[in-house]
């Protein structure tokens, strides 16, 4: 097998990757008009196994009714058609983009998770690597998939660090637990960029929360375009979903509309919640320094009280649900504190769990939203980002 660097001669015939999902604390919908949003990893991750050798290539992703292979030279064949340079490393092109939509057989408007899961293998497949490399990936997740909680771009990420690992581009055993390594910051930032390009094959605009959340872990602020990481500690919360259904895009249309209806009294909703995102950065990031148990308690209640009043603010702007409400009301019996997380009206709830609570507290919650018809997983947000894991 032939790379571009050193770096896989060591490598194990088999490896793991994995990258967590996301979820939105603050900024839902007002991050449209330039407000700030503070995004962060949840503990439900994805991962991906990596088998090198063999005489094909394979992709089995159950999750999503995936298990293709396909020979080396149909490979070869493809990256001559494609035109793609030997070195490797460079995004393709539109029109050889539309080319893996035609070996594919994939319309341009094409929706469906699976054939979205395969546009985005072949693409960084393609791009990232210098010759077509044997091999077989394994995908399973713990995200549920088309949730709002960055399925997709979980996936991306696995796939791009992966193949950047055996390019031999980078090194992912050498990643740092915290990004402001100089080589995990430059090796991130990186990966996030594929995975960028693999999300605009998906999403067609996104943000660039998503890949950045998933890659680099923690915390990520975005306002007007900038993107920041920022690491935090993991914090324990609830995921709990409605079972609602409910269309992004009409929700933003809601929003869009009722502001230009009553602009006097919806951008100063806006910036309120511009105003909390800013407060409850900073209430995140004083987490990492805390000395005292005083502290980390004033901490978690001013984070619960920017919880109550997001999810309020989110209301006014008509993007809650019957069943958000409910889910808010039941943790609030139970003395946590819950908003809507994502595009609101059905969708997700997230529930802050302060260590201050105890264990039979957050059973009983999880309990009574269970008998209410709620899914809940128990978990973390400012979780790990991109790791690599060898036995």
């Amino acid at each position: 097998m032939s790379t571009n660097g050193e770096h896989t001669k060591e490598l194990p015939k088999v490896f793991k990757v994995s990258a967590p999902g996301k979820v939105i604390l603050h900024g839902e919908h007002s991050v449209v008009y330039g407000k700030r949003a503070v995004a962060l990893s949840v503990g439900l991750r994805t991962y991906l196994t990596i088998t090198v050798g063999g005489d094909s290539i394979f992709l089995d992703f159950p999750l999503i009714n995936i298990k293709e292979s396909w020979s080396l030279d149909t490979f070869k064949d493809l990256r001559t058609k494609l035109g793609c340079q030997k070195e490797g490393g460079k995004k393709l092109n539109e029109k050889q983009s539309q080319c893996i939509h035609e070996f594919l057989q994939i319309g341009e408007e094409a929706t469906d998770p699976r054939k979205l899961a395969l546009l985005s293998f072949f693409h960084l497949y393609m791009g990232i690597l210098p010759e077509p490399v044997p091999l077989s990936i394994s995908v399973s997740s713990d995200l549920p998939i088309g949730a709002g909680l960055g399925s997709s771009a979980a996936y991306a990420v696995c796939l791009a660090g992966a193949l950047l690992q055996l390019s031999g581009a980078f090194d992912l055993r050498r990643l740092s637990s915290s990004p402001v390594e100089e080589y995990t910051a430059s090796v991130l930032k990186v990966v996030s960029q594929w995975a960028f390009a693999s999300e605009q094959i998906v999403h067609g605009t996104p943000s660039g929360i998503d890949n950045s959340v998933c890659t680099y872990g923690g915390a990520v602020s975005f306002k007007s375009g900038d993107i920041s990481p920022i690491h935090i500690p993991p914090l324990k919360v609830l995921l709990v979903n409605t079972g609602v259904p409910r269309s992004t895009k009409a929700l933003v249309s809601g929003v869009r509309q009722r502001k230009e209806s009553l602009p006097d009294v919806m951008v100063p909703i806006l910036d309120a919640m511009d105003a909390l995102a800013d407060k409850g950065l900073s209430v995140l990031q004083s987490l990492t320094s805390v000395v005292d148990d005083d502290e980390r308690n004033q901490a978690f209640q001013t984070l619960e009280e920017l919880v109550d009043v997001n999810h309020a603010l989110l209301c006014s702007l008509g993007v809650s649900h019957a069943s958000l409400d409910r889910l808010v009301g039941i943790a609030r019996s139970h003395g946590l504190h819950a908003k809507l997380t994502g595009a609101g009206g059905g969708g997700f709830g997230i529930v802050i769990v302060p260590p201050s609570v105890t264990e039979s507290v957050v059973d009983g919650c999880c309990e009574e939203l269970k008998k209410s018809g709620y899914e809940v997983w128990s978990t973390s947000i400012g979780a790990p980002g991109l790791s690599i894991h060898c036995s």
